[in-house]
Order: C-alpha cells, then structure tokens, then sequence
C-alpha cells in the first residue's frame, strides 16, 4: 500500500489507537475488563495491517482477539485445557503461510507462537521472559511493514517486561 494514500493514513492512525487500547487494557483490575479490551485491541491492530497492507500480521492479530475470545469463555468456565494454545498455535502457523507476505513474515508468526504458548503458563515471571523473546520477533516485523503503532507496542511490551523481571526479581529474594 502506498505510503501517502488515505486507507494507509488510516491505518496508521487506527494502530496508534490500538496501542492506547492495549495499554488500557494492563491498567484494568479484572482479567474480564483486560480480556475485553485485549479483543479491542487485536481487532483493531488487524484492521491497522489490513490498510497498510501487511496480510499476515492483519490475519494473525484477527486470530489473536478470537482466542482472547476463547479464553475469555475459557476463564470464566474455569477449564483451563492445553487444547487452545495447542489449537491457536497450529492455527498461527497455518494461516502465516497461506498470507506470507515475505521472510519477514517469520518473525511475527514465531513471535505470535510464543505469545499462545505463553497463555499455557501459570507462571508471570516466566511468560514475561517470553515476550523478550517474542516482542523483538514482532518489533522487526512492525520495522519491516513500517507499523508505527507496533513499533511502539513492541517497544513499550519489551520494556515493561524488562521492568517486571526486575521488579518481580527483587521481591522474590
């Protein structure tokens, strides 16, 4: 998509709002409310890739708010099975290839992979060392397809996983 045209300007725009939305999200005092807005925001960053061209991310994030969806449910019946990070997974996989946009397409789908994954874990301290590994998969995807709200999504997620290892750190000695 054209830098200059009017769908990329939107979409731009729309992703700057969904990293407001995501970090509302984190602010929220229930898991319902951050599920809920966590939906919001992937739904707005697919539509935020889906203007500026970048199929699979736009697919991959669809993907994601439908599997908040399910965890959601999944929470709120209190059945936590390996069935919908094994499901998500697959599926992240199999709709990375059928958009792939380019070999930067990698980075997000491995990306994406472990933040399902990651849903699986009991463990805070350890799903936030994941995401040093899977925010800067995404960081260089959101370079590649120039996302200014990934970006800075990205970049706000590295570093506040950073900040709660060493927080969290600090409080188990």
């Amino acid at each position: 998509m054209a830098c200059g045209s009017i769908a990329y300007i939107i979409g731009q725009i729309l992703s700057i709002l969904a990293v407001v939305v995501g970090f509302i999200a984190f602010q929220m005092k229930t898991p319902k409310k951050m599920l809920a807005l966590q939906i919001a925001t992937g739904l707005i960053f697919s539509a935020h890739y889906l203007l500026i061209g970048a199929m699979t991310a736009s697919v991959l994030n669809l993907i994601s708010a439908i599997k908040y969806v399910c965890y959601y449910i999944r929470d709120k019946r209190q059945k936590k099975t390996l069935f919908a990070p094994i499901f998500f997974t697959v599926l992240v996989i199999i709709s990375s290839i059928l958009t792939w946009d380019s070999w930067w397409s990698m980075f997000i789908m491995v990306g994406l992979v472990i933040n399902t994954v990651s849903f699986a874990i009991p463990n805070a301290q350890l799903i936030r060392k994941l995401n040093l590994i899977k925010s800067p998969l995404c960081l260089i995807y959101n370079i590649a397809v120039l996302s200014i709200g990934g970006i800075f999504y990205e970049s706000f997620t590295l570093i506040s996983s950073i900040i709660g290892i060493i927080i969290n750190r600090e409080k188990q000695k």
